[in-house]
């Protein structure tokens, strides 16, 4: 795979987690997520889980100053926020995160297997502990 493959915006179509037989063990398609790949090298994630509630900030704010702390707990609940640059290699995408609403994530790479199949790019997690692995789907976005 090269990167003008890869470049792009995708949505999410759902996630599944398979068991170590390949059987799906958990599914989700009702999310609401966007990755990009820039041509330069660079990746942005955001993930919400769907049917969010809102908060009592005014919807002109960009941030959530002024959120109470059941809100802000509340709404970034599930909420995955990554950006920094990416690198293929030997089929495999690995985002290297530079900022993330997790502080945690900062400095660290994940690696995913990567298949893309026409509009179609999948992305695959190494196996955990009990041999499952975590796919997430995702379909090109056309432009307007």
């Amino acid at each position: 795979m090269k990167r003008e493959d890869i470049v792009g915006v995708y949505r999410q179509l759902g996630f599944e987690v398979l068991d170590a037989a390949g059987k799906v063990v958990e599914s989700d398609y009702n999310c609401a997520s966007q990755i990009m790949y820039s041509a330069d090298g660079y990746v942005g994630v955001v993930s919400t889980p769907a049917g969010r509630k809102k908060t009592s900030v005014p919807a002109v704010r960009t941030d959530l100053a002024g959120a109470t702390p059941e809100e802000l707990a509340e709404v970034t609940r599930g909420v995955t926020c990554y950006a920094g640059h990416y690198e293929l290699k030997d089929g495999e995408v690995r985002h290297h995160i530079e900022m993330a609403l997790n502080p945690n994530l900062v400095g660290q790479t994940m690696v995913r297997r990567a298949q893309i199949d026409g509009a179609d790019l999948t992305l695959t997690a190494p196996p955990d502990q009990k041999g499952n692995v975590r796919r997430i789907l995702w379909r090109r976005v056309q432009g307007k």
